[in-house]
């Protein structure tokens, strides 16, 4: 019967895994233009459920000024 430590082991060998998985994911390819929310030129935009969005309005950060 497995103790505390080796059930946590494995739920840390899953999420090392899936960490890992994730990170392996390709980077979606960017085109320059204008971001469809905020309007502004960007060198790269990337095309997801909002449209073409930069990544200050895809991530929902604020822009530095």
């Amino acid at each position: 019967m497995a103790d505390h430590i080796d059930m946590a082991n494995d739920l840390a060998e899953a999420e090392t895994a899936r960490h890992i998985a994730a990170a392996r994911q390709p980077i979606p390819v960017g085109v320059a233009g204008q971001c469809e929310q905020c309007g502004d030129e960007f060198p790269r935009l990337v095309r997801d459920h909002g449209g073409l969005r930069c990544g200050f309005c895809r991530d929902g950060r604020r822009k530095p000024r």
